[in-house]
């Protein structure tokens, strides 16, 4: 099995964010609201329930890592939120929601993909991990398609 660090949106990226109420890589206006339907805060990876605050905000994914740019709308608490520690997992709430796996080389390079649901999400992890090019993970949404977290391996040099 291999030990996987899970990378929710940094807590500087999400306190901007509700500070400026604007993205901090393109300026766009981020918006807030009571959440309607529901979604995972891409900062502390639990569900924003509907009746909720939440912040919709463009993101993009590869920020930091990459020079091509992946933005797409994402949702954090529009309340300050505890980020998801990296050691912790997938999340348990995650599990069994559809989820699209996309594993990553260096340059942005799409390697392959797997959908998960029904709690097999470990195996899909595993299989793109056993892939020796892969450096990360994307997880997506594969109802919605946007991104929510990255996984990297536990002794990665990401």
């Amino acid at each position: 099995m291999i030990a996987i660090r899970v990378i929710a949106i940094s807590t500087d990226i999400a306190a901007s964010v509700r500070k400026t109420m604007k993205d901090p890589r393109y300026g766009f206006p981020a918006y807030t609201e009571i959440a309607t339907g529901s979604a995972p805060c891409r900062h502390c990876l639990r569900m924003i329930s509907a009746g909720e605050r939440w912040t919709l905000f463009t993101h993009d994914a590869f920020d930091g890592i990459e020079t091509l740019p992946l933005p797409g709308p994402v949702y954090v608490h529009a309340e300050g939120c505890e980020r998801y520690p990296e050691n912790g997992g997938f999340p348990v709430g995650l599990r069994n929601s559809p989820r699209t796996l996309s594993a990553y080389a260096r340059g942005a390079r799409l390697l392959a993909q797997e959908y998960v649901e029904g709690g097999n999400v470990d195996i899909g992890i595993q299989k793109l991990f056993a892939r020796t090019d892969t450096d990360y993970i994307h997880v997506r949404s594969t109802t919605a398609g946007c991104y929510t977290f990255r996984v990297e391996r536990a002794d990665g040099p990401l």
